[in-house]
């Protein structure tokens, strides 16, 4: 006997298909969802969820570039590293941090927060804010309980000497 499918049956698992699509899209894209991974990114989730961030943005909201094509290029690298996760895989390279449009997007920070309170600040954000990611001298902004201490490592890149 042959199963016979008739359009109305195609538009139905069609449209199944696609709320299961959305659904998973939505549920994948929380925050909640990148910190089931217990062992690799439970510390990570607990201090971005008690940092100054916690209450204003979700994973991808920082680490992915504007836009639906940086989101959902986020959302496939975080599908990597669950797979890695779950199949004891390490990945082959690690994937870069998300430019300054991730911290500069709308809602976030602006080009007026690029002035910089510390000394030096408004002159090392312009000369370094188009070259590199934010997190590259702010490395744990955003993953710990108190971002008072926040402390800019110019050695990372220049050795010693700050310039």
């Amino acid at each position: 006997m042959r199963l016979r499918v008739t359009p109305g049956r195609w538009i139905a698992l069609l449209i199944a298909g696609g709320l299961v699509v959305v659904a998973l899209s939505t549920y994948t894209g929380r925050s909640e969802f990148c910190g089931s991974c217990h062992d690799a990114m439970g510390e990570h989730y607990r201090s971005w969820a008690e940092s100054s961030h916690g209450d204003l943005a979700e994973c991808l909201d920082c680490h992915s570039e504007p836009g639906w094509v940086g989101y959902y290029h986020g959302k496939l690298e975080g599908v990597q590293n669950a797979l890695s996760y779950w199949f004891h895989v390490r990945k082959r390279t690690k994937a870069p941090p998300p430019g300054p449009a991730a911290c500069l997007r709308s809602g976030c920070h602006d080009e007026g927060d690029l002035t910089g309170a510390a000394s030096g600040g408004a002159s090392a954000h312009a000369i370094h804010a188009e070259r590199t990611a934010c997190v590259r001298c702010h490395g744990d902004i955003g993953h710990r309980p108190s971002e008072l201490e926040t402390a800019v490592d110019c050695t990372i890149c220049h050795g010693g000497d700050e310039e």
